[in-house]
């Protein structure tokens, strides 16, 4: 086989042509399009790359602000909780100590009431027996009923503080004599004497008759009242009975 340099030499020539103006126009355009694309590209990865920072940034924010919140609302939980617990406990204990002083309350009310219906059952059990013995005391001759009582009413008088008497002496020359029934005249002019002979000085009575004296006289002068009759020992009775029950 024979060459033909002559083509050989003009093949290569073209092909060198063709490589030189394929790499001015073809390579060389493409390649920097290339570069640029590769920029674009690397350009858009570090934007991708400084937004999924970003991202990845707020997200972990976001997660320590959730963390936040979450601890927030625990804590306040805690803290209403807590305060829940403190307010049922005062409650309980404000309710409790209610429901004791109540009960106190309607323990002493109740004991009042006791006593108050004691001393009334105690009251109406003297009163009857102290009425039982004024009746019984009423059946007295009418004799006894005055003359026994005149010395008697003459001590009580004795036993006055001077000073009661010296007033009975100077405001009341004129007495009221109290008796159970009306008088006979040997009778007043009897307790006028010994009423005189206690006080040194001549008396004067006005008789009044009180059935509620039962037997007995009282002698009024002035503020001053002598008492010497059932009644006022009755009524002295009665006081004993009631002071010795409720004591």
């Amino acid at each position: 086989m024979k060459l033909d340099w002559w083509t050989l030499g003009l093949q290569l020539i073209n092909v060198l042509v063709l490589m030189w103006l394929l790499s001015r126009f073809l390579f060389k355009p493409i390649s920097q399009i290339i570069a640029e694309r590769q920029r674009v590209a690397a350009e858009l990865l570090d934007q991708a790359a400084a937004a999924k920072a970003n991202a990845q940034a707020l997200d972990a924010s976001a997660q320590a602000a959730n963390e936040q919140v979450a601890q927030t609302r625990a804590a306040a939980l805690e803290a209403v909780q807590q305060e829940a617990d403190a307010m049922r406990t005062k409650l309980l204990r404000e309710a409790q100590a209610c429901a004791a002083d109540s009960r106190e309350k309607a323990m002493q009310a109740l004991q009042d009431d006791q006593r108050a219906s004691r001393r009334r059952v105690e009251a109406d059990a003297a009163r009857l027996a102290l009425d039982i013995a004024g009746k019984l005391l009423a059946r007295l001759p009418a004799d006894a009923q005055v003359s026994g009582f005149v010395e008697g009413l003459v001590a009580e008088l004795a036993r006055l503080p001077e000073n009661l008497r010296d007033g009975l002496r100077q405001s009341a020359p004129r007495f009221e004599l109290h008796a159970p029934r009306p008088l006979y005249e040997a009778e007043v002019a009897q307790i006028q004497q010994a009423l005189a002979t206690a006080l040194d000085q001549p008396v004067t009575l006005d008789v009044l008759v009180d059935a509620s004296l039962v037997a007995g006289l009282e002698l009024t002068g002035g503020a001053v009242v002598v008492r010497n009759s059932f009644r006022a020992d009755l009524d002295r009775l009665k006081d004993q009975l009631l002071d010795a029950e409720h004591a």
